[in-house]
């Protein structure tokens, strides 16, 4: 019996896309540097993406996210390159500025990244033991672009906790063998319907991105766009806007994209492209990180 063992993952994989984070923290009555959200900046440039994550207490994280078949900037994983890159960097440079923050950690790499979905069977299509609830990352994870892990996993605690409570006897706080059974299958059910299509559609943008920024064009031939196109098309078609909120605040699922996706097609065969944000290209910033070792 395969009871006790838990079926590999059945969505997702490494997606090729490594990053390196450095944590800061803001001076006392600092004033933030530029959003383009309440909670976060983010900058697609010539090869590469950068991210500014806010947390509390005017600590924020930025981040240099590339390919991992871009050996060039590996080197960003040393202080002193990544200081050098992030002052060459609009937007970086104004929030890592020492005059606004100083740094709390060293640089941390971030290996190998990966979009993961594992459900709650085991090999033998029966759950891998009832009463034992994987929840979390355990079950979601989606590389950083849209910092959706704690949204992931407080979306399947919520659905967790409305389950326990259908389950558990109300008088004995207690359930039986065939109702912890009955929610482990009602859970999986569930993250199978809400969870994968968010790993699935990162794979599919994720590795459309890192295709771009080894220099390929956009893909038109496949069947649907990466949603991150979908949105960038909308700065030309009006119409595509009313779908992007409720993608991105994760109140729809990625197919709330589908039906604005053939707007956004008829974008892209005009030749637009997204204008790339002002900054140093990949390698520019490699010239950056080699004189910063030197």
């Amino acid at each position: 019996m395969n009871r006790h063992r838990r079926a590999p993952q059945s969505a997702g994989g490494v997606c090729g896309i490594a990053y390196v984070d450095r944590v800061y923290q803001l001076h006392d009555a600092a004033e933030p540097g530029p959003l383009v959200n309440p909670l976060a900046w983010q900058a697609n440039l010539d090869g590469y993406q950068c991210l500014v994550f806010l947390h509390g207490h005017g600590i924020f994280s930025a981040l240099v996210i590339r390919s991992t078949d871009d050996r060039d900037l590996v080197g960003l994983r040393h202080n002193g390159a990544f200081d050098a890159a992030v002052r060459a960097i609009p937007g970086l440079a104004e929030w890592t500025d020492p005059e606004r923050s100083r740094p709390l950690t060293d640089v941390l790499p971030g290996g190998t990244l990966v979009n993961a979905y594992r459900g709650q069977r085991g090999p033998d299509g029966e759950l891998a033991l009832p009463g034992l609830v994987f929840v979390g990352d355990a079950v979601c994870t989606t590389t950083p672009n849209f910092g959706r892990g704690l949204a992931t996993t407080m979306l399947q605690v919520d659905e967790l906790l409305r389950l326990l409570d259908a389950t558990m006897d109300v008088t004995e706080r207690s359930a039986t063998t065939s109702r912890l059974t009955d929610m482990g299958e009602a859970f999986h059910a569930w993250t199978e319907a809400n969870m994968r299509p968010w790993v699935q559609d990162h794979a599919i943008m994720d590795d459309a991105l890192r295709r771009r920024w080894g220099g390929e064009d956009i893909d038109l031939s496949q069947p649907g766009l990466p949603s991150d196109l979908v949105m960038e098309a909308s700065r030309v078609d009006e119409r595509i806007r009313p779908a992007i909120g409720p993608y991105v605040a994760m109140t729809a699922l990625p197919a709330m994209l589908d039906a604005v996706e053939p707007l956004a097609r008829v974008v892209y065969q005009s030749m637009w492209r997204p204008v790339l944000a002002a900054g140093p290209n990949r390698r520019e910033l490699a010239g950056i990180v080699d004189a910063a070792a030197a």
